[in-house]
């Protein structure tokens, strides 16, 4: 099933989101911040904060995939992160967790380099 691309090229070469990507975006900025008081006034521990902003930063990717939107691999890359550190941080893993991510970042771009994805 081939996905639909709702945005538009304006004159410059930028391209215009649709208005209900551009709401989406304000609710997950919205869902952000409210996340961030309620994890400082509680005193949630950094692997609940972790986990819950990976929620809202996948959640919004999933969003826009399910519209037929074109999603940000940016956006799911660091969501990914911010899963795994805040599971890494839950379970107490006694590794280090830079050098498995900087693994993982290596395996993706050497991925992307044999089965050639394109960049743009």
């Amino acid at each position: 099933m081939a996905t639909r691309d709702t945005r538009t090229v304006e004159p410059s070469g930028r391209t215009k989101q649709s208005d209900g990507s551009r709401q989406l975006e304000a609710v997950a900025w919205a869902a952000f911040l409210i996340w961030i008081g309620i994890a400082m006034l509680a005193g949630i521990s950094w692997a609940w904060s972790l986990l819950g902003i990976s929620v809202i930063i996948l959640g919004k990717q999933t969003a826009l995939w399910r519209k037929h939107e074109n999603i940000d691999g940016f956006w799911v890359v660091c969501g990914l992160v911010l899963l795994i550190s805040g599971v890494w941080e839950l379970l107490g893993l006694t590794w280090p967790l830079a050098p498995v991510l900087f693994i993982l970042l290596g395996l993706s771009t050497l991925w992307n380099a044999v089965f050639g994805t394109d960049a743009r």
